[in-house]
């Protein structure tokens, strides 16, 4: 079980990257704050799957409380700082690379 939850943190946080890069990249760096609704939203997802997860393991060792705590406090870690990697990506692939878009000629 442990194991899902942190793959689903490492999916989530890999949602939050992508999907604020290409919308920022696509529609400009303002479409960037919707990626704030996303990380928000997944970590509303990781604290009510704690607290369904930690009422499941009550008659568990307080070792093992603790440490399904801290995994998912790493998965809010993981979200955030892939929200940042890609405000990161953004900021770089802007400086450095010149992305165009050419479309065939009609007529």
């Amino acid at each position: 079980m442990i194991e899902f939850v942190i793959l689903l943190g490492l999916i989530g946080g890999w949602l939050v990257m992508t999907s604020t890069l290409f919308l920022m990249l696509a529609f400009g760096k303002m479409w960037g704050l919707l990626g704030v609704i996303f990380l928000v939203g997944f970590i509303v997802i990781n604290q009510r799957w704690k607290v369904r997860y930690m009422r499941t393991i009550m008659d568990a060792t307080p070792r093992a409380k603790e440490l399904a705590r801290h995994i998912f406090e790493m998965n809010e870690l993981i979200l955030l700082s892939s929200y940042i990697m890609s405000l990161i990506l953004y900021t770089v692939i802007q400086k450095y690379i010149e992305i165009v878009v050419k479309f065939p000629a009609v007529g």
